[in-house]
């Protein structure tokens, strides 16, 4: 005679703690059938993506501790990223189809071009989208120079010296930057270490 050994979860676990249920394997096993057979993974596959998600998660402006499970478990399948799947998300709440997108924005042809657009679309917490530059050929450099005053405190703060890996990742970031600089802005910046 079999018998049957009722196993419970210990008190702290969360609906993140078990198992993946049927209904999200069905989800996982449906966008891997989804990915296989578009080949070129256009917008349409990403918006159906999304779709598909946003019907089994809820709306990509409300958390659910069940999401971030069923996204992980996505990503093991897929390889995408997980920053991917949401914007995938995001795409298919805004947009009711890709003719919705191509209408409202025109610009938007693919998908490099929906993720660059995506922070002017959607709204942060208790505000509206940000507002993309005047001219996308000529972006705004107050963001990237706030960035270096902010890394420059940032660093002025720090009490402790690097070690020896440390200090090499650190000047090898440094020369990168200088490169960068030297190129995109045509200043010349020198990393001189002693």
């Amino acid at each position: 005679m079999d018998t049957t050994i009722l196993v419970r979860p210990a008190q702290a676990t969360t609906a993140d703690d078990r198992a993946a249920s049927a209904e999200d394997r069905k989800l996982v096993d449906r966008l891997v059938r989804l990915w296989k057979a578009d080949a070129e993974r256009d917008l349409g596959t990403r918006h159906r993506t999304g779709s598909l998600l946003n019907e089994r998660l809820g709306p990509p402006d409300k958390r659910q501790p069940h999401a971030r499970r069923v996204l992980k478990m996505v990503v093991e399948e897929l390889g995408i990223a997980e920053s991917d799947l949401n914007r995938m998300r995001w795409f298919a709440h805004l947009f009711a189809d890709v003719a919705a997108l191509r209408q409202a924005r025109p610009e938007v042809t693919n998908w490099t071009r929906f993720k660059v657009a995506l922070p002017s679309l959607v709204p942060p917490r208790g505000g509206v989208a940000r507002k993309p530059a005047a001219n996308p050929s000529r972006p705004a450099f107050g963001g990237f120079a706030r960035s270096l005053a902010n890394l420059t405190a940032k660093l002025i703060g720090l009490d402790s010296r690097p070690d020896d890996a440390e200090r090499a990742k650190l000047v090898d970031g440094l020369r990168e930057l200088a490169e960068a600089a030297s190129s995109r802005l045509m200043i010349k910046v020198v990393v001189d270490v002693e």
